[in-house]
């Protein structure tokens, strides 16, 4: 098992919102202090998705080594609810998990990558501004279209846990995460973020939360302090961060792998099973 430790940067404004809601989410954190504080938090769904597409994009280059196939997310159903499109036989969906229907049923696996909610260490700020629209004749703006709250800076602490050791598996989400670079809603245009990664646990069983982690620090830069203080507090392991190959590579590496491959073969029987029934 693997703990990744990431120090997330919002560089801007970034709209880090639920559906059906203009309001940041919010989240009651301990400080140092013991006290509570009310702060943006990203919820880890969220950049899963995010870094989910990410791989699926380096994935889908490569739709000859997976048989021509592509794998895809598209949302299904009125209200959008379910998803379709993945090909459940490929390493981002043996790592983030996923249903794909078959004669026989619904074929599911829960993925092995599970995300933590990123916490704000409360040096963002919340800001509203008022949209409106310009004419493309008189260049003047006419009444207001509407107004959205952003959050503005700040660095939030988040932790990322894999139920799998191998390396390849690794550095396939170290990958996602550091190529990724925005989040949030609309974000071609808002939520620029730079990640870094912190520190890397390695053991048996999970030691640390970002719920905890956010308590502890006043700022990113006791962050890896902290992170070796928890090591030696729990018996727990730090690994060095692996130096990347190139994402390519990286998608090719974890493809190999042993646990990839055996489910594989698991996914294989079944809808060849379900093609004879």
């Amino acid at each position: 098992m693997y703990q990744i430790v990431i120090a997330r940067k919002l560089q801007g404004r970034g709209i880090f919102v639920t559906e059906d809601r203009n309001e940041p989410n919010m989240a009651q954190t301990p400080t140092v202090d013991g006290k509570m504080e009310e702060r943006p938090v990203i919820l880890g769904r969220k950049l899963a998705a995010k870094e989910r597409r990410t791989l699926l994009e380096t994935r889908n280059s490569l739709k000859d080594n997976f048989g021509g196939s592509v794998c895809h997310i598209t949302p299904t159903g009125k209200e959008e609810k379910g998803i379709e499109g993945l090909c459940m036989k490929c390493p981002v969906c043996y790592t983030h998990g996923g249903l794909r229907s078959g004669k026989k049923g619904n074929y599911g696996r829960p993925g092995i990558v599970l995300y933590d909610d990123a916490f704000s260490l409360g040096d963002s700020d919340i800001e509203t501004l008022t949209i409106n629209a310009v004419s493309t004749k008189t260049q003047r703006t006419g009444t207001a279209l509407a107004s959205e709250t952003f959050v503005f800076g700040g660095s939030f602490v988040h932790v990322i846990t894999i139920k799998n050791d191998t390396p390849e598996i690794l550095n396939l989400i170290l990958d996602s995460i550091l190529s990724t670079n925005s989040y949030g809603a609309r974000s071609r245009h808002y939520g620029r973020m730079t990640n870094e990664i912190v520190a890397i646990f390695k053991g048996h069983r999970p030691v640390i939360t970002s719920y905890e982690l956010v308590s502890r620090v006043k700022n990113i830069a006791e962050l890896k302090s902290q992170c070796e203080k928890i090591a030696k507090e729990r018996g727990a392991e730090i690994v060095s961060t692996p130096k990347l190959k190139d994402p390519i590579e990286i998608m090719l590496d974890a493809h190999k792998q042993v646990d990839v491959q055996v489910w594989y073969k698991e996914v294989e029987g079944y809808l060849s099973d379900s093609k004879k029934k």
